[in-house]
Formats: structure tokens, C-alpha cells, sequence
């Protein structure tokens, strides 16, 4: 992975980082510019934590690795190519994310929003990592759907943000056991999920499509249905990652 530290760096030596604010990645949402002058109080771990980041990048094996390379074989050519923004600079909740610009797919993380409980020493952003490179490994099967009707953006979601998340979830997919706790949170996201896809009133369709994978995360009602149906049937994965996107909400709904 190739690594872009440059806005990070002049912030950890106290520059001025407004310079920064026309960059591109703080330009990508619609006619918005969301740069927000960061506080320098956070210099100090923010500078911890920048190292820290630094060496798990240059360390980094995604997390489940065998199914990573089996559903995505060219995962290792895809993470070498790409390039990682460390930045400051975003407002809450943009911590990590992939953008676009000129065609090209980038990671960017936001050291501020990542907190400095990151700087636990139980916390990799290896989690983080997986999760975004699987949606781009993902998007080179299947790009995201120009002028989608409201169901296909549905589908989308579901199965885009639902392999994300449910791959880069577990510390071993092979182990892992669905509880009664996640049972309830499916069946929770399953019936917000059923009442989206019946939706019919415009304003009400819109809302839907914000919150599919926004907000609290158990309330990301689609992205949360995606990731617990895959875990839920974990030993066909890979044929559903191959069935494709179209049509995957209904598979959810009816458990297929």
C-alpha cells in the first residue's frame, strides 16, 4: 500500500493545515466542502497514533485471509496499487472512507474521528483495512450500478456493505457461531429491511436509502441484514459472492 502523510505531518509539526482545504478529499460530497479546521490540543496522540498506524499498514494481512483470497483473488494486487490518505480535517463521523477522484478508488482515514482510543493496544485498524479494500476489491466485480432504481440500490447496499462487514467481523470466519444476540439484531434488521423494499412513497424510499448504511450501526438496517445473513451462512459465501448483487435483499428476506 502506498501512503499519503502529508497533510497528517504538517499538522503533528503545527503548520497550517487550511492550505488543505481545497484538496479533493474534502471536496468529493456533492457541492459541499466539509474541511474543519482541526484543534492542534490533539497533536500530541495524534502523533502517537500516526506511528502507530504507520507500522500496522506496513504490517497489514487482512483478516480472514484465506476466504479474502478465495472470494477475491486479486486482493494482494489490488492493496499494492491503492493508496492510503492519513488526514485531519474531516468533521464526525468521517473517520475511514473510500472516495473517488479522476477514476481512482482512495482510502482515507481521518486520525482525529479514529479517537485516540485507537491508541489501545488492543486496537488494529486491520478491522478497518479489510473492510474498506473489500469494497474495493468488490467494486471490480461489480461497480456500482450508474442510475440505480431504488430497489437495485437496496440490493446494492445490502451485498456491498454487507461483505464488508461480515469478512472483516470475526477473528475466524471458521469458528465463528451466530449467538441469540445477533439473532435478534437480524431479525430486527431483516423487518426494516422487508418494510423498505415494500415502500412505495418517494419521501419515505429517501430516508430508507440515508439510513441503509448510516447512523448507529445497528441501525444500518441493510448493511447490518447483509453482514448477518453472510455469517449466517458462512459455508456458502462464496456462492453467493458469485450469484451476485441483484435481487440479494429478497434473498435476505427470504433466507435463500
Amino acid at each position: 500500500m502506498k501512503i499519503d502523510d502529508k497533510i497528517v505531518l504538517d499538522y503533528i509539526e503545527a503548520k497550517d493545515v487550511d492550505k488543505y482545504s481545497d484538496h479533493w478529499i474534502f471536496n468529493c460530497f456533492g457541492a459541499m466542502n466539509i474541511f474543519s479546521t482541526p484543534d492542534q490540543k490533539n497533536i500530541p496522540w495524534v502523533k502517537k497514533l500516526y506511528s502507530k498506524l504507520i507500522e500496522q499498514i506496513h504490517n497489514f494481512e487482512p483478516r480472514n485471509y484465506s476466504t479474502v483470497k478465495r472470494i477475491f483473488p486479486n486482493f494482494d494486487r489490488i492493496a499494492l496499487e491503492y493508496t492510503i490518505f492519513l488526514v485531519v480535517g474531516f468533521p464526525d463521523p468521517y473517520d475511514a472512507m473510500v472516495l473517488e477522484h479522476d477514476g481512482k478508488n482512495y482510502m482515507v482515514f481521518d486520525l482525529i474521528q479514529f479517537g485516540e482510543e485507537s491508541l489501545n493496544n488492543d486496537y488494529s485498524c486491520h478491522r478497518v483495512l479489510t473492510h474498506e479494500m473489500i469494497h474495493l476489491c468488490l467494486a471490480e466485480d461489480y461497480p456500482a450500478p450508474r442510475s440505480a432504481s431504488y430497489i437495485e440500490d437496496l440490493d446494492y447496499t445490502a451485498f456491498n456493505e454487507g461483505f464488508a462487514h461480515a469478512i472483516s467481523f470475526p477473528d475466524d470466519m471458521g469458528s465463528f457461531e451466530f449467538d441469540d444476540y445477533l439473532e435478534k439484531r437480524f431479525e430486527a434488521a431483516k423487518r426494516t429491511l422487508e418494510s423498505a423494499l415494500k415502500e412505495t412513497d418517494t419521501d419515505k424510499q429517501a430516508r430508507y436509502l440515508r439510513t441503509a448504511d448510516t447512523g448507529e450501526y445497528w441501525d444500518k438496517f441493510a448493511a447490518i441484514a447483509g453482514k448477518l445473513y453472510l455469517l449466517k451462512n458462512k459455508d456458502r459465501i462464496d456462492e453467493i459472492y458469485h450469484a451476485g448483487w441483484r435481487g440479494f435483499a429478497n434473498k435476505i428476506i427470504r433466507g435463500v
